[in-house]
């Protein structure tokens, strides 16, 4: 059964993609390449908002599945995952067209886009209170630390962060679609352990269609994932790692957004104060750029990097 959900959603996906690709090249409403990144002018003219059709298929099919009602636990499960997959999703979307309407590179202003992933973000934590999970943090060899009101603070700073750690990532073909298959993997994994087959369910579909997409995004691509790609994938590994009862496993399973997050507060931090970067360009996998490697030497590297964080976080939680 879990071989059809992940061949249904690759192929789902394989097939709409053309159309979706001629379809947003016909309104000439493509991604806007920005101009204080490195030279990817070559890319000017690939459409974007690709996250949004692997993110309805996701959806689609994992709301078709039988086993997502098959009991009240399933559907819950679900409904958090779908709340913070699809509301983050949703987020990006606008985002994404925003810059494609006012054909710039940058979309949502600062304060409203953070405004909507608050507000994304105590949907989710209301249906975490709904399947009562516990208010704390389950740490290795010392159980669960329990935060009490601040844990509210914690929830919406680990679900805005990851996004946005996620959305930085998103900067090379196939770049970020590898490893949110390396992640999503990882807590299939942990979500099979934990016996909580909607999660695998929701998962494995998901990494069909990401695999599908994957197709039209490695380099040279074809299409973007976009925003709405970008910060669902971040919400929804967010959501797991709280529904798992593992939430400092995400640092290790998403080791490689940590340093892409760091390495742009680091880069910033330093140029508006010292005037000096500390990298050639931040987000950090640009500055490989600028050593003169190619997309696919990053994504390999960037991928095995992300293995073998993922395969040390399984072997810890």
């Amino acid at each position: 059964m879990l071989v059809l959900e992940f061949l249904l959603g690759m192929a789902l996906t394989a097939v709409v993609m053309p159309t979706v690709i001629k379809k947003l090249k016909q309104s000439k409403e493509q991604a806007v390449i920005r101009v204080l990144g490195p030279d990817h002018q070559a890319k000017a003219g690939t459409p974007s908002l690709g996250g949004a059709v692997f993110g309805l298929v996701t959806l689609l099919i994992v709301f078709c599945l039988p086993s997502t009602y098959q009991n009240g636990h399933s559907l819950t499960t679900i409904l958090a995952l779908a709340v913070g997959f699809g509301s983050y999703g949703l987020i990006g979307a606008v985002d994404d067209v925003l810059k494609l309407v006012h054909h710039a590179d940058d979309g949502f202003a600062f304060k409203p886009k953070l405004l909507a992933q608050t507000l994304s973000a105590l949907l989710v934590m209301l249906l975490l209170w709904a399947m009562r999970v516990p208010a704390g943090l389950n740490l290795p060899y010392f159980g669960i630390v329990h935060l009490g009101f601040f844990y509210i603070i914690f929830l919406w700073f680990w679900l805005v962060g990851w996004s946005n750690a996620t959305n930085l990532t998103d900067g090379l073909d196939g770049l970020l679609t590898g490893l949110a298959l390396i992640a999503y993997g990882a807590y299939t994994l942990m979500a099979i352990r934990a016996e909580n087959w909607a999660m695998v369910s929701f998962n494995v579909v998901l990494m069909g269609a990401l695999v599908g997409f994957l197709l039209f995004n490695k380099p040279k691509a074809k299409i973007f994932m976009g925003d709405t790609g970008s910060l669902a994938i971040g919400a929804g590994l967010a959501v797991e790692s709280i529904q798992l009862h593992a939430v400092i496993s995400l640092l290790l399973i998403g080791l490689i957004f940590v340093i892409e997050t760091l390495s742009v507060i680091i880069q910033t931090i330093s140029y508006h104060f010292f005037k000096v970067r500390v990298f050639p360009m931040a987000p950090i996998h640009h500055s490989f750029e600028k050593f003169g490697w190619t997309e696919w030497q990053i994504d390999a590297a960037f991928w095995l990097f992300g293995l073998l964080s993922a395969a040390l976080a399984l072997w810890i939680f």
